[in-house]
């Protein structure tokens, strides 16, 4: 939200549209999000997942800056 200045609204279906992108719940995309910060991956989800979800998130959310 901070980073587009978007409101709660536009930053929930931001992250709904990398769910449904990368076929994972979207409890699992905001629990990876959460652990984007921390030194160890989120429990209970795989690398794989992940990674699919961080792939997404610079692809649709965060743009070419980000390693796209």
């Amino acid at each position: 939200m901070l980073l587009r200045n978007w409101t709660g609204n536009q930053a929930f279906a931001a992250l709904r549209e990398v769910s449904q992108h990368a076929n994972v719940k979207l409890h699992d995309v905001a629990a990876v999000i959460v652990s984007a910060g921390a030194p160890a991956e989120p429990s209970g989800i795989d690398q794989e997942v992940s990674q699919q979800v961080l792939h997404e998130l610079r692809l649709r959310v965060l743009g070419s800056g980000f390693g796209t």
